[in-house]
């Protein structure tokens, strides 16, 4: 199991973007040392903590035989005297994965992209995530990745203040593996795999890595955007909202985005998720239309890419969340 602690600064300062925050893998020999920092008051600066992860071996291989496959996961507060709100998203050969979580006395989760647990201090949650994958077939092995999301009940306030923070962060288990003994039912999806151009990458960017000496960071780390800048938003006339994504860095590799709107991923013009191969010290770049005609007015977005190569690159990586105001602009 791997545990992730999200530590942030205070209110005001998340809502100003001067935040940071810290994502570890804890050894056995760090445990006791994180036991006696969380048996603390929790400060005024802290959103929450949870420790996560799926619950077999880390070379396990799930045999898919037809049947819905049944994964153990769990899942545990780890803030002192306080409540973590963790969202937890499945990912399948880098695609957004619907399961159930059922556990041991019978109580199930309905079927979701999403499953979110309130959890208090040390308050675990065991359960199997159930499905039927939505992406493989007979002889292929493709890996299986579960993603966290810090608080995603968060929305931002409004157009004065459209900032998110820290909150929306991510964090994600090491892969597992799902060997296909068979084709699962007819796949539905439709993926866009030559809807995107290929561009330099924005010359502010490499001004500003310069600046930061940090420009060989592009041949190690992925960064993806929505070409938003941190202080705006996504506005549309309550209709149709326009999206641009943006995927740059890191060696090259093939990576599956999926788009998510209040945490459920939405259709790019009639497909799925959009499949890249990314080119290297280039930009890949897509603009879609999506429908909001049934969102409300304040809405969270954000893009979620995955690369289902054993590479060594950041994976997966998410857009900061970002508002999406659906009203026609006065």
């Amino acid at each position: 199991m791997r545990k992730f602690l999200f530590l942030f600064l205070t209110f005001s300062c998340l809502l100003t973007g001067c935040s940071t925050s810290q994502t570890k893998e804890q050894s056995t020999d760090d445990t006791e040392n994180l036991d006696a920092y969380f048996e603390e008051e929790p400060a005024d600066n802290e959103v929450g903590s949870a420790e996560f992860g799926f619950q077999d071996a880390m070379d396990a291989v799930y045999e898919y035989q037809g049947e819905p496959l049944e994964i153990p996961f769990s899942i545990t507060g780890a803030s002192a005297g306080m409540t973590t709100e963790i969202g937890v998203l499945l990912f399948v050969d880098g695609v957004a994965q619907p399961y159930s979580a059922v556990y041991e006395d019978g109580t199930v989760l309905e079927e979701n992209y999403m499953q979110v647990f309130n959890l208090d201090y040390e308050q675990q949650e065991n359960f199997d995530m159930v499905f039927q994958p939505v992406t493989g077939a007979v002889g292929e092995s493709v890996p299986i990745m579960a993603v966290t999301i810090l608080k995603p009940s968060f929305v931002a306030e409004g157009t004065d203040n459209p900032r998110y923070g820290f909150y929306h962060q991510e964090s994600a288990t090491t892969s597992r593996y799902i060997s296909f003994e068979t084709d699962p039912p007819k796949q539905t999806l439709k993926v866009a795999d030559t809807n995107y151009s290929v561009t330099d990458v924005p010359q502010d960017v490499l001004d500003t890595l310069k600046a930061w000496n940090a420009i060989d960071t592009l041949d190690t780390t992925a960064t993806l955007s929505l070409g938003v800048e941190d202080d705006n938003y996504i506005q549309t006339d309550g209709k149709t909202a326009t999206v641009k994504v943006q995927l740059y860095g890191g060696p090259e590799a093939d990576f599956n985005i999926t788009l998510f709107v209040n945490h459920h991923p939405v259709e790019l013009d009639g497909t799925d998720y959009l499949s890249v191969r990314t080119v290297k010290n280039e930009m890949v770049e897509a603009t879609f239309q999506i429908d909001t005609s049934e969102l409300g007015k304040l809405n969270t977005i954000y893009a979620i890419a995955v690369t289902p190569e054993n590479i060594e690159i950041n994976n997966p990586i998410k857009t900061q969340s970002v508002l999406l105001v659906n009203e026609e602009a006065e």
